[in-house]
């Protein structure tokens, strides 16, 4: 089976997909249309960031229409295919003409929404007391609600009739995504990390790093913290702007990484703290665990904290450090149980094959 993910890189999602299809017998790659400052790996790059020269469109055009013919699947992120990238006007992205060529050659199409994409900021204020959507939070709250929304509803409606399968990376975005399945995080190989658990004799090093401060509740988290320092011995850490594989040197010398206070769930970078045996705060939104698989809910080892309790909360947990070991003995076995490449990987290459099979009948 030849499988090609892309056009984005968001979070290394694809990417780890990608090795472990490959590991299972799947021709599987990853090509995106730019690289971004995360520096996350990828098969081919097809060109830069901002590049509209005629020769970056032609090699873009030229792969995103030959793509069909040469892969039995094709699985989007982020609600983009190769002919729709951040130069084109909106109405030029949604067309498509890469997955509709694909559906008319009977190929299996799977798109995967992460996040931002198709996140409605209005309904999310409407639905949440506590979300990054509420004005005030996110900077980009005003623009969403002003312009993106109605692109990201668009997109929703444009893109669905030309899949066979959705899978949402985030419960709420069920909500924004009818008939999509939630799909969890298989952006980190676990197997690659051995644990480094707590110290908590020690200073205690907090660590926070946000891909977005406002989605994140950054300034939330860094008052709280900043007020703790007055109480407790604490080395904080706010990681910005750093490659990835430097982020992971301060990713392993924590004892307690902050996600994020707003969301609702847990991100990328909490899977990734977790395989190495790290404790995670995080608001999770009770509203939204419906949509998660047997078991996973029971199992979270998610240390729960609340936009409005912060502080208390946070306190408690450092009260209570003495039990981080064993928490992040905890964290370390639910990603290996939930988050597992190798069978998510596998169990989306059978979803691959029965979308196949349906199309065949």
């Amino acid at each position: 089976m030849r499988v090609l993910h892309g056009p984005v890189n968001v979070g290394n999602q694809p990417y780890v997909l990608s090795r472990y299809e490959r590991e299972l017998g799947a021709k599987s790659s990853l090509v995106v249309n730019y690289a971004t400052w995360f520096d996350y790996p990828a098969d081919r790059v097809l060109g830069t960031y901002g590049d509209r020269s005629k020769r970056a469109r032609l090699r873009r055009t030229a792969f995103a229409l030959s793509a069909p013919f040469r892969f039995d699947v094709l699985h989007f992120y982020f609600g983009k295919s190769f002919l729709s990238p951040d130069d084109l006007t909106d109405e030029q992205a949604r067309r498509y003409h890469d997955v509709k060529l694909a559906r008319r050659l009977g190929r299996t199409v799977f798109v995967t929404f992460q996040g931002c994409d198709v996140r409605v900021s209005r309904r999310s204020a409407e639905q949440y007391a506590v979300t990054p959507c509420h004005l005030g939070e996110c900077a980009a709250a005003p623009t969403c609600r002003e312009l993106l929304d109605d692109r990201r509803i668009a997109t929703v409606q444009a893109l669905l009739p030309l899949v066979d399968r959705a899978f949402v990376l985030n419960p709420e975005l069920v909500r924004y995504v009818p008939g999509a399945t939630f799909l969890p995080y298989a952006n980190v190989d676990v197997d690659a990390f051995e644990p480094i658990w707590p110290a908590p004799e020690r200073e205690i090093r907090i660590v926070h790093a946000p891909s977005d401060e406002g989605i994140k509740g950054s300034a939330r988290i860094v008052e709280a913290v900043e007020r703790l320092k007055r109480r407790y011995p604490i080395d904080f850490r706010v990681v910005r702007g750093l490659p990835h594989a430097e982020a992971l040197g301060l990713y392993r010398s924590a004892d307690l990484v902050i996600d994020q206070v707003l969301a609702g769930w847990y991100g990328g970078l909490a899977v990734e703290v977790m395989a190495m045996g790290k404790p995670v705060a995080a608001y999770i939104r009770d509203e939204d665990l419906d949509v998660l698989p047997g078991g996973m809910r029971e199992e979270m080892p998610i240390v729960r904290v609340h936009a409005d309790t912060l502080e208390d909360d946070l306190a408690r947990a450092i009260e209570q450090r003495g039990t981080w070991r064993e928490l992040g003995e905890r964290s370390y076995a639910y990603v290996r149980r939930w988050h597992h490449p190798g069978e998510i990987a596998r169990e989306m290459l059978l979803n691959y094959e029965r979308a196949r099979e349906a199309r065949r009948r």
